[in-house]
This record gives C-alpha cells, structure tokens and sequence, in this order.
C-alpha cells in the first residue's frame, strides 16, 4: 500500500510539471504575438505620420499661395493689388421675428421711428384707396392707435423727422392723390399736440420722393413729375424762414429712392431711372448731401441695386436698407419683392449682407425704435396689375453685436456679391 501511494504522488507531481510547461509555452507565444502587435502599431504610426507631414506640407505651401487674412474695415490691406475683399466675417448674421401686423394692408405709405413709437403715415390700401391715416405703434405694448388725419390723402410721398434736437415735428411732402395727381403739398404734424397744419408748398411737384432733415431744415430730394420724368429736384425748406430754396441736385438723378438723416446728412439710397424706361434700371448708388459744405458726396454703393426699399438708421452709424422692387425676367410688368437685407457700417464704408427678411416686400417702409428695425406692409408680387397685392405683416430685426472683422484674400480671386440663385432674392 505504501509503494503504490508514493507512485500516485509521483504521477501527480509529474501532471502538474507538464501543465507548467504547456502555460510557459503559452505565455511565450501571447508575449511574442503582443510584440508583434506592438510592431505593426509603430510602423502603421510612422506610416500615417509621414503622410500627414506631406499632407501638412501641402497646405503650408497653399497657405502661403492663397492666404485667408482677417482684417478691419480701413485695413490698408483694401489698397493691395494682389488681395481680394471677401466680404464680412459675420455676414448673413441677424434674427427676424414677426410682430403684431397692421390693422389692413398698406403699400407705397411711410414711417417714422420718435423715442419709442412709430408713426405709419398714409399709403394705398389693398383696393388701391389713397388714405390720410396715421397710425402710432407702440413696439412695447404692440397696439396700434388711430391718430389725427393728415390735411389730405396722399401716398408715394416723403416723410422726415424734423433734426430739431426735440422729436416733435414730421414733415410730409409731395407725392400723389392718385395716378394721374403729383402733389406739392408740405404738411406739419405736431406730435405733442397730434395736429396738422399747412405749410408752404414745395417749389414743384414731386412723387416717390424722398425726404430728409439737417439741422433745423428739411429737404425734398429726388422723385418723378406726373410724367414720371426726373426734374432737378432738391429743395430746402427753413420753418424759421417759412421758404424754400433750391441747393445742388443728386449727381444721380433717380426717383423710388430711399433717403435717411445720418451723421449729420441726407444720405439718397438705390431708386430708379431710366430715360427709356428700361426693364432692371435701378440704382446701387449712395450719395449724401451736407448742407453744411452745399455739396454731394459719393458713398459705397448698395450691394444690391433696388428702389422701394424700406431703409432706416440703427444705433452704432449703422444704415440698415430691407427689400425693395426689382423686375424679373427683365420685363417690367414682372415686378417682384426682394427679401435682401444689408447693412452699411459707415466707420467701415462698408455694405454687409445681413439675414434676409422672411417676407419679400417693395414699396414697404421701415423705422427703428429701441435699437431694432422694425418694417411694415409693403407690395407682394405684382405681375401685370394696376393695384399691386399689399400686405399687413410687421417683422422686426435684432442685429448681432460682433467684432467688424472681414476677410481679405490673397492670389485669390472672389466676388462677395454674385448670385447665390437664378431666382431673385
């Protein structure tokens, strides 16, 4: 008994010895196939980063062929023959939001922002009625009031806050009473007492005028005669005096021109005019007029050439231009709303393509109140129609506060204005 104990125990000894040796053997064929692995991670590393090194290599040597450079708007790099401007950093920026829209539809009228109210003044209703009404929006509460009725209807007209440091006077001239009816008239409403008074007529007649304030006067500038023919056409009105005198006409004579009261000038925006009348003969052009010197200056153009536009000043020497007719198919019975929106960064001398208006609309208006740009009513698609389709809606803007920074490229050529669409915007 004793013998065969001592052999089970030596054959137990010797099962586990051969268990060992297979798990020593095991363990060197897993160390030598972790070694393996390990081997072709470096090389597969050493692969990728010889070809991301050639890779990087490429774009160094087309960094310095075509260089993206940020800059200011009065960067010098604007006057180098071999960069491009690329437009702004934070173009398409802004947000639209829809507001309480007017009580009826309203087209060819106007507006004009006083603290925190908005004065809509006249227009032609959806049935193409000429009104005398003026409407004051409150932003805050969003109602809109029925104020006093100007002396008479009138529509196509300009309007202005009178510069007197007070906000308390708004000067209509010129205009229509129909188609065939241009006006001269010159009325006052004192915003303090909601009364109109009237006073004296403009040198000639004049309709889709626009109108402007200077330091205590007022300015008729631009327009068309019954005819829709362009007469010289920028007059002064002084309510100290109770006159008018004629001052230097636009180096662009056009008509459905926008103006604004901006850095101490009547800025003339976009319009139209051809002598013939041609299809898509509207204008880009800037121009502004300082009574202080009696002279024009040529401002940038407009990114977009349109007339009927709404246009309006914001906080930060900021023009901010919405909208606007253009003609499609280059036929003039084709007239269509634009949705574009740009703003003109006067410290830069820059025009930025901001985000488009939601609804496309010409022969609209618009005013700013509390730093936002509101615009209201306008004209919808009009094709071969004596009264375009109106609208009621009342959308406003919120610009976004950003650094002006653009970009400029070099050995690059780029054109920041083409057409992103056959179809217009």
């Amino acid at each position: 008994m004793k013998g065969m104990g001592m052999e089970s125990d030596a054959a137990s000894v010797n099962y586990e010895l051969q268990r060992l040796r297979r798990s020593v053997r095991t363990a060197k064929l897993l160390t030598l196939l972790l070694a393996f692995i390990v081997l072709a991670l470096f090389i597969a590393i050493a692969a990728v980063g010889v070809s991301q090194a050639k890779k990087i290599s490429n774009l160094n040597s087309l960094a310095h062929a075509q260089s993206v450079i940020l800059g200011s708007g009065q960067s010098s790099l604007r006057n180098k023959a071999d960069v491009t401007y690329g437009g702004s950093l934070f173009r398409g920026s802004g947000f639209w939001a829809t507001k309480l829209p007017l009580p009826g539809p309203l087209a060819d009228h106007s507006s004009v922002g006083v603290n925190e109210s908005v004065y809509i003044l006249g227009g032609q209703d959806k049935n193409g009625t000429v009104l005398d009404q003026v409407l004051k929006y409150d932003p805050v509460l969003h109602t809109y009031t029925q104020m006093a009725k100007m002396p008479g209807p009138r529509y196509r007209m300009g309007v202005t806050l009178l510069d007197n440091g007070k906000q308390d006077t708004i000067y209509v001239v010129g205009g229509r009473l129909n188609e065939n009816v241009t006006v001269r008239d010159l009325y006052v409403y004192n915003i303090p007492t909601n009364t109109w008074t009237v006073a004296p007529a403009a040198p000639i007649n004049a309709s889709d005028n626009c109108a402007g304030s200077v330091g205590g006067k007022v300015y008729l500038i631009g327009g068309y005669d019954v005819d829709y023919k362009i007469p010289p056409a920028n007059y002064e009105y002084d309510p100290a005096k109770n006159t008018w005198t004629q001052k230097p006409d636009m180096p662009t004579p056009r008509g459905d021109l926008m103006c604004v009261n901006f850095m101490g000038e009547v800025y003339a925006l976009g319009g139209y005019y051809d002598p013939n009348f041609a299809a898509n003969a509207f204008s880009d052009k800037v121009e502004s007029f300082n009574p202080a010197t009696n002279k024009w200056t040529i401002r940038p153009h407009m990114l977009t050439p349109r007339g009927d536009a709404g246009a309006t000043v914001l906080p930060g020497n900021r023009i901010m231009v919405i909208g606007g007719e253009g003609h499609y198919r280059n036929n003039e019975q084709y007239k269509y709303p634009k949705h574009v929106n740009e703003v003109y960064y006067a410290d830069d001398g820059i025009w930025v393509q901001k985000a488009f208006i939601p609804t496309a609309r010409f022969r609209t208006t618009a005013a700013s109140s509390g730093g936002l740009a509101y615009v209201f009513g306008g004209s919808d698609l009009c094709i071969d129609m004596k009264t375009c389709p109106s609208l009621n809606t009342n959308e406003v803007f919120l610009d976004v506060d950003h650094p002006h920074v653009y970009v400029y490229l070099k050995n690059q050529a780029y054109n920041d204005s083409l057409p992103q669409t056959i179809y217009p915007l």
